[in-house]
């Protein structure tokens, strides 16, 4: 699939030298340094909301080869573990690959899994990733998955696919795992629900994170992707999720009624 950037100008800049202004605004300064990392919570909201948590992400990743993207699908379009096509994606900075290798290894370990671009094509969750990517680095190639499913079984099963394609490929990998927290509550109540999904995510926890979103009702909208990339980190020998930011969108729209928030976290 050759896919057009679809939320540039609403999400982040269009216009290609607007875009890495604005990236560089968000950057850290000083940036922190470079750790090693088997997977990361990165947000996906416009970046004037979460562009400076996901940076706190970005400027600490290593130079992987290949990023493992799984997102939410907040469309309903297409399969519950939806695999994004051969070809490129665009953005305002240029072409992005998708590791066709990488993808066909993955769909042979994961039964649960099919080619799906309409899962992909009007999806926002991964293509906002993609220019903090391009801000770090040029060499590299992505896999895209969106996971429409809350089944713990489905997405160990990812999970464990991943682990499993990672640990037999040739190249070294990073996982990002796409979610805001909690939507629309208030500011305190917010804040205390995404402390209390956090805190699984910090213990590397996927099961007991799907739990607790599913007992105290949290929106967190990309739990299962969060859940899939722990079940992979764990089995690749992962012992600490660093919580690297965490912001809230009242910071930039001063409405404390309706807030989203958003988290950085770290898993190595």
């Amino acid at each position: 699939m050759d896919r057009k950037a679809r939320v540039a100008g609403t999400f982040y800049e269009k216009d290609p030298r607007e875009l890495r202004r604005e990236l560089a605004r968000l950057w850290p300064d000083p940036a922190p340094p470079v750790r090693p990392c088997l997977g990361a919570l990165v947000p996906h909201a416009g970046y004037i909301y979460s562009g400076r948590v996901a940076a706190e992400v970005y400027a600490r990743l290593p130079q992987a080869k290949v990023f493992i993207l799984l997102g939410p699908n907040h469309t309903g379009k297409g399969g519950a573990v939806a695999v994004a096509g051969e070809g490129h994606w665009e953005t305002p900075l240029g072409q992005v690959r998708v590791n066709g290798a990488w993808a066909h290894e993955f769909l042979s370990r994961c039964p649960d899994a099919g080619w799906d671009d309409r899962a992909h094509r009007d999806e926002h969750a991964l293509e906002v990733q993609l220019p903090f990517l391009q801000k770090i680095g040029q060499d590299f190639s992505v896999l895209c998955i969106t996971l429409g499913t809350w089944d713990m079984h489905v997405l160990a099963r990812v999970g464990t696919a991943l682990a499993q394609v990672m640990q037999a490929g040739p190249e070294q990998a990073v996982m990002l795992a796409s979610s805001d927290m909690n939507h629309f509550a208030d500011l305190e109540t917010t804040r205390r629900l995404d402390q209390l999904a956090l805190a699984r995510v910090e213990a590397l926890d996927p099961e007991g994170l799907m739990a607790v979103v599913e007992r105290e009702d949290i929106s967190m909208c990309g739990a299962g992707p969060v859940a899939a990339m722990l079940v992979a980190a764990r089995a690749l020998g992962a012992k600490h999720g660093r919580r690297v930011a965490y912001a809230t969108s009242a910071e930039a729209s001063g409405d404390t009624q309706r807030v989203v928030g958003y988290a950085g976290v770290m898993v190595d």
